[in-house]
């Protein structure tokens, strides 16, 4: 009795599903068929690009003797390369010919890059945030001062904090 109800209900999903494709139209099963190609295409795809990086990556044990002389080593290795001195660069012939008719250098260039500074002939402060200052087109360039990058951080006093709040709430309930 169970098996019979076992074979009528699969012949039961078998009627239902073949009622199911003559309801729909030609291309209807074409779109279909293709969706389900495409489901199996990416599934094997995707098992077989997990199985070739399985392969690929070795176990690594970090416990073992062995992994203690390789970090021994690359230790080794990195003190060799700070240490190295610089190579030379071999140029070609084009650009030894070109190092060569150039106005200035590029080891020229590196020797001076810090030597010069503009001049400014006038300072002024405006509010204690922002200096405008004047160059002086008479003696552009100071071949006396190196240039060192200065950075400043300028941080807000919380009176001024507080209306630039205030400011922004009120014209948010201006623009509600």
């Amino acid at each position: 009795m169970v098996q019979y109800k076992c074979v009528v209900i699969k012949m039961q999903v078998i009627d239902d599903a073949i009622g199911f494709i003559k309801t729909l139209s030609y291309l209807d099963i074409i779109f279909f068929f293709a969706v389900l190609a495409l489901m199996l295409l990416v599934i094997t795809l995707v098992y077989y690009i997990k199985e070739n990086n399985d392969e690929d990556t070795p176990n690594i044990n970090f416990t073992d003797n062995n992994s203690n002389k390789d970090i021994l080593e690359l230790k080794k290795i990195t003190e060799e390369l700070e240490n190295a001195e610089p190579t030379n660069v071999n140029l070609n012939k084009y650009e030894e010919e070109q190092e060569e008719k150039a106005i200035i250098s590029y080891e020229e260039l590196l020797k001076h890059k810090n030597d010069f500074a503009l001049n400014y002939s006038e300072e002024e402060n405006i509010d204690d945030e922002l200096t405008i200052k004047k160059v002086d087109l008479d003696n552009l360039v100071n071949h006396d001062i190196k240039l060192t990058p200065e950075f400043s951080v300028t941080v807000l006093s919380y009176e001024k904090e507080e209306a630039f709040l205030k400011a922004l709430k009120a014209l948010q309930q201006k623009l509600n």
